[in-house]
């Protein structure tokens, strides 16, 4: 996702948004966000909760990464 020293939105709004502790779920996380706002420029909260319910998180309680996910998805008018 990283294009040359820029992180992506998404993982930008993951370190701002404290969504990424242990990392172990960061991976698939990610990719299902951006699979997301591929398909949906615009997610609603239930499209977001939809879109990672294929992904276990023991360590944020998934409210950081919602938030993320969101973040990302208003700051996708620059993308």
């Amino acid at each position: 996702m990283k294009q040359g020293p820029n992180l992506h939105q998404l993982q930008r709004a993951f370190a701002d948004n404290f969504a990424a502790q242990c990392g172990y779920c960061t991976p698939g996380m990610l990719m299902a966000a951006k699979a997301l706002l591929d398909r949906n420029p615009s997610p609603s909260r239930v499209d977001v909760i939809e879109a990672i319910s294929g992904n276990i998180c023991r360590c944020t309680g998934y409210e950081p990464i919602i938030n993320a996910i969101l973040a990302a998805a208003g700051g996708r008018a620059s993308a």
